[in-house]
């Protein structure tokens, strides 16, 4: 009888023990999808499977293109050759004027190309390389709802990303530089 009685007061405690580490482990899963990290790795899930849907998800092809254009018209004057003459000046003002006028359009050939290339890229070099890519290899310094990306041994930010108000974080922004592997295509 006494070995019953300790039987009931072991099942409560084993009973709390369990729910409290469900909560934990709950609690830890939920903090964890709410990261850039784990957004960079659905990311990469996503394109793994051809899934151009949900990789696109990731990626605020807008914010990209906005940021994109910025930054090709607002380099610092030492990196623009100063136009040599009026009608060069002018040119870049109508090259700029068109880019403007025709965003929308660049906006959403974007998002098409990148779908179609997701759905149907099958160079298998570069999928094994992006499957044994590890995230844990990033530095990502947030800054509330902003997070830059380094690569590891790199010193300028890879990309940006936001948080979205869905939750996931989405890159926003690229430094193409810093993106290329030197001796790669």
């Amino acid at each position: 009888m006494a070995e019953g009685l300790r039987g009931r007061k072991k099942s409560p405690i084993l009973f709390c023990s369990m729910l409290f580490v469900l909560i934990v482990v709950g609690i830890g899963y939920m903090y964890i999808q709410a990261t850039p990290r784990y957004s960079l790795y659905q990311f990469k899930r996503t394109i793994l499977k051809h899934d151009a849907e949900r990789a696109l998800a990731y990626l605020d092809t807008d914010s990209i293109v906005d940021n994109m254009v910025k930054d090709i018209f607002n380099e610092p004057d030492k990196q623009k050759a100063p136009p040599k003459n009026k009608l060069e000046a002018s040119m870049r003002g109508i090259g700029k004027d068109v880019i403007m006028q025709n965003l929308p359009s660049i906006k959403e050939q974007l998002r098409e190309q990148l779908k179609s290339a997701i759905i149907s890229y099958n160079d298998r070099a570069a999928l094994d390389n992006l499957s044994r890519a590890n995230i844990l290899g990033l530095n990502i310094t947030m800054d509330g709802n902003i997070a830059l990306v380094k690569i590891r041994g790199k010193d300028k930010v890879a990309f940006k990303m936001a948080k979205s108000p869905e939750g996931r974080w989405r890159i926003v922004a690229f430094n193409v530089n810093e993106l290329i592997v030197p001796g790669g295509k």
